[in-house]
């Protein structure tokens, strides 16, 4: 049985991965730690792994580790998440969404109906 040792770059534990065969992918490694650390959903982020002693980079998923190696392992966001204050300034104004409907609501709306009252104010106290 063959292992790789690993730790996250912030972190000062060890971890180990154990595989059999001589080599192991990049892709595999990811793989297995995102399973062992139980890491949330993989579109959120991507991980890099580095060699601890080169401090070369494995860009291809499909490079071969030898075993016995020790990596250094980096959580990087993948860019993919916006958050709330560039949706708002994408927008170009502040305004409500009111839940399940992507269309804003400006807050300076008069409302006649009592149930249309109540769905805005709803929707105001949520956000």
């Amino acid at each position: 049985m063959s292992c790789i040792h690993y730790k996250f770059r912030n972190n000062s534990k060890h971890d180990t991965i154990q595989f059999d065969g001589s080599y192991i992918s990049v892709g595999e490694i990811k793989q297995a730690i995102i399973n062992q650390k139980k890491i949330g959903r993989t579109s959120d982020f991507s991980l890099q792994i580095i060699n601890a002693q080169t401090n070369e980079e494995y860009k291809d998923d499909n490079q071969l580790i030898p075993r016995n190696a020790d990596v250094t392992v980096r959580r990087v966001p993948t860019g993919h998440k916006v958050s709330k204050s560039q949706l708002a300034q994408q927008s170009g104004s502040i305004d409500t969404y009111k839940m399940g409907v992507m269309k804003p609501i400006s807050v300076s709306t008069r409302v006649t109906k009592p149930e249309l009252f109540f769905n805005y104010l709803i929707t105001i106290v949520i956000i």
